[in-house]
C-alpha cells in the first residue's frame, strides 16, 4: 500500500502534527502543513522548543479506538522499556483508515473487533475516578490550610500558582468543581456500563 501522503494533521496532548516514518510514528507539536520535506528538515533539528514523539513500530503493544469516539490510542514501550501511550485523534476522520490500513498491510499488525464487557468499558474511567476523587480530597485540606495559614510557602512557580488558585476557590470552591468533575466520570461510567461501545485494535505481529 502506497501512502499520498504521510504527514497529518492530528490533536493531541502538546501534538499537532503526524509523520509516518519508515519506522515508526512521529508526532510534534508544531503544525506542519506546507510539506513532508518541511517536517523532516524540522524533526532533523537538534535544537527546537516543540515536543517530539517518536513511536517506533516495533515497540507498539496496541493501537485502540472505539467506533463511537475520534480518541486513538496507542500503546508502546518507551525508553528502557517503560509502559507509555500516545492518545490522539484526525482532524480528518478518513484519515483514521489510512493510518490503520498501512499499519495492517505494510506493517503486518492483525487487526480485530471487539464488543467490549461492561468491566472493560469502564475500567478507565473508575480508576480515573478514583485517582479524581484523591485529588480532590487533597485540594480540599490545602484550602482548608490556606485559610487557616498553616501551609508552608512553595518554592517552584507552578506550585505557587497551584496554591493561589487553591486559595482563590476556597474549600467549597473546590467541593464544586470536585462534584461537578465526578458527577461528569460517573455518568460516563453509568452510559458506557448500559451501553458498551465496540472497539477496533491493532496488535503487531508476533515476535
Amino acid at each position: 500500500m502506497s501512502l499520498t501522503t504521510r504527514l497529518f494533521k492530528v490533536s493531541g496532548s502538546k501534538i499537532q502534527s503526524l509523520y509516518i516514518a519508515d519506522t515508526g510514528l512521529q508526532f510534534s507539536s508544531n503544525y506542519i502543513a506546507s510539506s513532508e520535506d518541511e517536517f523532516i528538515d524540522f524533526w532533523n533539528k537538534k535544537l527546537s522548543l516543540a515536543t517530539k514523539v517518536e513511536v517506533q513500530f516495533e515497540k507498539i503493544k496496541s493501537v485502540t479506538k472505539e467506533d463511537s469516539g475520534k480518541e486513538i490510542i496507542i500503546k508502546y514501550k518507551a525508553f528502557v522499556g517503560i509502559p507509555s501511550e500516545c492518545e490522539f485523534s484526525f482532524d480528518n476522520a478518513y484519515d483514521v483508515e489510512v493510518l490503520f490500513n498501512y499499519l495492517e498491510k505494510e506493517q503486518y499488525f492483525a487487526r480485530t473487533e471487539e464488543h467490549l464487557t461492561p468491566i472493560k468499558a469502564v475500567i478507565r474511567y473508575a480508576i480515573g475516578f478514583v485517582f479524581a476523587l484523591a485529588f480532590i480530597i487533597f485540594c480540599y485540606y490545602e484550602a482548608i490550610a490556606i485559610t487557616n495559614g498553616t501551609t508552608d510557602e512553595p518554592s517552584s512557580g507552578k506550585a505557587q500558582l497551584f496554591m493561589r488558585l487553591i486559595g482563590f476557590l476556597g474549600d467549597k470552591g473546590v467541593l464544586a468543581l470536585g462534584f461537578a468533575g465526578l458527577s461528569y466520570i460517573g455518568y460516563k461510567i453509568v452510559t458506557r456500563f448500559k451501553n458498551p461501545p465496540q472497539q477496533t485494535k491493532l496488535l503487531p505481529p508476533m515476535g
